[in-house]
């Protein structure tokens, strides 16, 4: 047996793996979990907002990366 006081118990784990599930993901969250990649994959410079990402690139386009759930 593992001795880490910081490891989760394989209990506390499935706890928390089926907390996840349940979560109900917000399309602003995941921008938010994208915005920190994005960097490795473009040239310009990215900004969070209320609606997603403000991404300005460096041949001067400007996007806005937005997330929107399908139903």
């Amino acid at each position: 047996m593992d001795m880490n006081p910081n490891k989760p118990t394989e209990e506390e784990t499935e706890e928390m793996n089926d907390a996840v599930k349940e979560k109900k993901i917000l399309p602003l969250d995941l921008a938010m979990q994208i915005f920190p990649l994005l960097d490795d994959y473009f040239c310009g410079t990215f900004a969070k907002n209320s609606k997603g990402v403000l991404m300005k690139m460096e041949n001067g386009q400007i996007f806005q990366l937005k997330v929107e759930e399908v139903v």
